[in-house]
């Protein structure tokens, strides 16, 4: 390909030699034949896919309960621009170099087109902006190669907005057709349709869109002898309120492009040198690539820690993202059981502020559970199996039963504020939040459970676990698990946040020490729920799931239980699947079957051009960008070849250090950040070796216990396991 460098009157270098590093830069000459799997691009306010036709926007749904789904913008942004003589616009079809960049370091889309024998190149941006998260940009740039002489025919450039059929989910009106002569831009206001429940949302979601500019279609750009290149830009602004999109359109506007694109690029660099990133070392470079698209299209749907206006609250993280949402096949941008489980424990790598949004979501729904609870006629809290705006159940109509047998979602999220809290060691944020929610789970837990007597026995009946090609079963071996460790942390957290009813605070210990975990004797295995008959195929990871995440048996029974349900799981199951067989063998001396799973999470999966993730293997039908998979292969890397874990021990925090790995190819992963407390951790592990290097405030205070070791650590410490040593555990003082 040719590479050419040319510099923007404005200042800005659109065509040269990338200075992202390769690790960083998804390049192709040709797109996926499936379009779902081209980027998503977001900024946790907006989001769309390249090329797609929609455009969403975060909390804003359309549709009563179970028909509830993100309510579809037509997607403005996707402009397409031809290059024309005075004749047609046929010599399209005469590029000689077309290249597709997905640049992650910068996070913005581009698109090229060279016309060598014209001397001629086309070149095309767009992005969601990180910092002025209610614009989205188009930009523009065609220029003549500097040996092309200025005094060649005229061209025009013509520009077209490809944003998908009307909208059945908005009523749009134009509020004005935009003259911009004074700040008067297009303006178009939209109205959802459908309410989701009226109870907890009396009024339809209203936002305002305004366009940078009155775009006639097509818009036609005079190119004139002499020129040597020529510029355009759109900008679209949606908000709730018209005075923040106004705000936000005039605020983008005033700056020139290259400034603009910088401002962008400055917020993701940050992310990347200051908030998260994973460094691999050796000859794994598509491997690394991967690495790298995941942890975008992740931190891309949530909201930037700072922004031009005050961000609106978050309404959860779906399985597909904020780009995607109105398709079953993207889950109807609903939030599952996928958000705590699968993509939290990564997310709250990126910054402990990210994890809260999240779980402030459910804090901020807690009303809504109580409601769920009460239709199925119990106490507490029952968190939807699929929640959208009002936290009430939004499940699809085809499937009902998911959502009252999948009971283990609500423990799913108190095991996340416990996590979070292992991590964290915030005080203040378990009693003023997590306390409530915690609470709440517990006495839904006890009023779903059927017990006896004599001799004192509890169980859970008609319950789907993570498999759902088993319903109607009793005693799920996960659900009773993660129940047991929900009503531990309730009954915990009540002594440091609110111990006023020993009533209730009795039963939820009593359903904890008492509620059935089955085992077969004979084989040493844990069935995955009653009944479960040997050989019966299974959908996807569940009762292995007891040893990572849950740590809840780590025993040889678990080793077990991974030797035989790994050979009884579903082929085409879910990708986050295989990542967790390889997250548990790692934790065993198999370190073969670890390396052959963790490839096998991955290498189905991932379409090779953006690197964009698939539901289940390629070549079936299922979910693209699907984040739950990315969230699961990144926790087999972090935590399952790093070692390391976090968990609440007694009254405290602590940090644990095991036996690292890495994959094959790789010689050293460096992780930059992991948050500990209040302290910012720099990570490397090796095949022989794991050093973590803290740094916390000066109140911070850490102990090292290793062996029969126990020392100080103070508020800074750099320690290092080596293969053969004990395990490290630090926990917080203070």
């Amino acid at each position: 390909m040719m590479e050419l460098c040319f510099v923007l009157l404005l200042g800005l270098i659109w065509s040269c030699g990338s200075d992202t590093p390769e690790t960083y830069l998804l390049k192709t000459q040709s797109l996926p034949t499936d379009r779902n799997f081209m980027p998503s691009l977001s900024n946790g306010h907006l989001g769309y896919t390249v090329f797609g036709d929609a455009i969403f926007m975060n909390g804003v749904y359309n549709g009563a309960a179970g028909n509830s789904k993100r309510a579809r913008i037509p997607n403005w942004i996707n402009i397409t621009a031809e290059l024309c003589d005075r004749l047609s616009c046929q010599i399209n079809n005469e590029a000689t170099d077309i290249s597709y960049e997905m640049d992650l370091r910068g996070g913005f889309f581009r698109h090229s087109r060279s016309f060598v024998s014209m001397g001629l190149t086309l070149e095309q941006r767009t992005y969601p902006h990180r910092y002025y998260n209610r614009a989205l940009v188009y930009e523009l740039l065609a220029f003549r190669h500097p040996t092309v002489p200025l005094n060649i025919e005229p061209q025009y450039l013509k520009l077209t907005q490809q944003p998908g059929n009307a909208s059945s989910d908005f009523d749009f009106e134009v509020l004005s057709n935009g003259s911009n002569a004074a700040g008067d831009y297009r303006l178009m206001r939209g109205r959802t349709k459908v309410l989701e429940l009226k109870q907890f949302q009396p009024y339809p979601h209203e936002i305002y869109v305004l366009f940078s500019e009155a775009m006639e279609q097509p818009l036609k750009l005079d190119w004139p002898i002499g020129q040597r290149e020529l510029q355009h830009r759109v900008i679209i602004s949606i908000d709730r309120q018209r005075s923040v999109a106004l705000k936000e359109l005039q605020d983008a506007l005033q700056l020139s492009p290259g400034t603009l694109l910088k401002s962008h690029i400055r917020v993701w660099t940050d992310f990347w040198e200051n908030q998260f990133s994973i460094e691999l070392t050796g000859t794994a470079l598509e491997l690394s690539r991967i690495v790298n698209a995941g942890i975008f299209y992740l931190a891309s749907s949530l909201p930037t820690l700072s922004s031009n206006q005050v961000n609106e609250p978050y309404f959860g993280l779906s399985p597909t993202g904020l780009a995607r949402g109105n398709l079953e096949a993207d889950y109807e941008g609903h939030n599952f059981w996928d958000t705590e489980i699968w993509m939290l424990p990564v997310i709250t790598q990126f910054g402990f502020e990210y994890a809260k949004q999240l779980l402030g979501y459910r804090y901020n729904h807690l009303e809504g559970a109580r409601y769920n609870a009460q239709t199925m006629g119990n106490k507490g809290a029952r968190f939807p199996w699929e929640s959208a705006y009002t936290g009430t159940e939004v499940i699809n109509p085809c499937c009902p039963e998911i959502a009252e047998q999948e009971i283990h979602i609500s423990p799913d999220i108190s095991f996340a504020l416990q996590k979070f809290f292992a991590q964290s060691n915030n005080y203040t944020w378990l009693c003023e939040q997590a306390w409530f929610i915690a609470a709440e789970v517990a006495e839904f837990l006890v009023s779903r459970s059927t017990c006896r007597q004599a001799p004192k026995i509890c169980h859970f009946l008609n319950v789907m676990g993570p498999d759902e090609d088993h319903g109607r079963v009793d005693d799920n071996v996960y659900t009773n698990a993660v129940a047991k460790i929900a009503l531990d942390f309730a009954v915990w957290t009540s002594g440091r946040c609110d111990n006023s009813s020993t009533y209730l605070i009795e039963n939820w210990r009593n359903l904890r020490d008492n509620l059935v975990i089955l085992h077969d004797e004979d084989l040493d295995y844990h069935p995955q729920h009653f009944g479960y008959k040997l050989n019966e195929t299974v959908k996807q990871a569940d009762t292995i799931l007891l040893g990572y995440p849950l740590q809840f048996d780590t025993s040889l029974t678990h080793l077990n239980d991974l030797h035989y349900y790994s050979t009884v799981t579903r082929t085409n199951g879910p990708a986050m699947t295989w990542s967790m067989f390889a997250a548990n063998y790692l934790s065993t001396t198999e370190d073969s079957r670890a390396h052959d799973f963790f490839a096998r999470g991955y290498q189905s999966y991932v379409h090779t051009e953006f690197k964009v993730w698939s539901e289940v293997p390629i070549g079936y039908k299922g979910s693209a960008n699907f984040l739950t998979g990315i969230g699961g292969f990144l926790q087999a890397l972090i935590f399952g070849y790093g070692g390391l874990n976090f968990a609440r021990v007694a009254d405290t925090s602590q940090m644990q250090l095991t036996l690292p790995n890495v994959p094959p190819q790789v010689d050293q992963v460096l992780v930059k950040y992991i948050r500990f407390a209040q302290g910012k951790c720099s990570w490397n592990f090796q095949y022989n070796s794991s050093n973590v290097i803290c740094t916390s405030p000066a109140n911070q205070v850490f102990e090292l216990i290793q062996g029969k070791q126990r020392r100080l650590l103070g508020n800074n410490f750099n320690v290092t396991l080596h293969r053969g040593d004990p395990p490290m555990y630090i926990n917080v003082l203070n």
